[in-house]
């Protein structure tokens, strides 16, 4: 047995060492933070996704409109804001 696979087996007998050590109430606690840590992480990721979303859509607005002008009032429904209807 080399030093790696000695260390590995120490370990694994070391966690389940101290999860028999910790209460009921100790482990659920670190389940709770591993929880938000991980729902942290999924709305990060997804912010993410949002902010890369947007920019495409600056990119693409970005090439078709060169100047802005204001409407008082449109002609009919606004194209794209109700899916489903017409």
């Amino acid at each position: 047995m080399n030093a790696r696979d000695l260390a590995r087996t120490l370990g694994r007998q070391g966690g389940r060492a101290r999860a028999r050590r910790l209460s009921a109430g100790e482990r659920q606690h670190i389940a709770t933070l591993g929880g938000h840590a991980r729902r942290q992480s999924l709305s990060a990721a997804a912010r993410i996704a949002d902010n890369f979303r947007y920019l495409a859509a600056v990119d693409l607005l970005r090439g078709t409109a060169t100047t802005v002008t204001r409407e008082r009032a449109a002609a009919g429904p606004l194209p794209g804001l109700y899916p489903g209807r017409r």
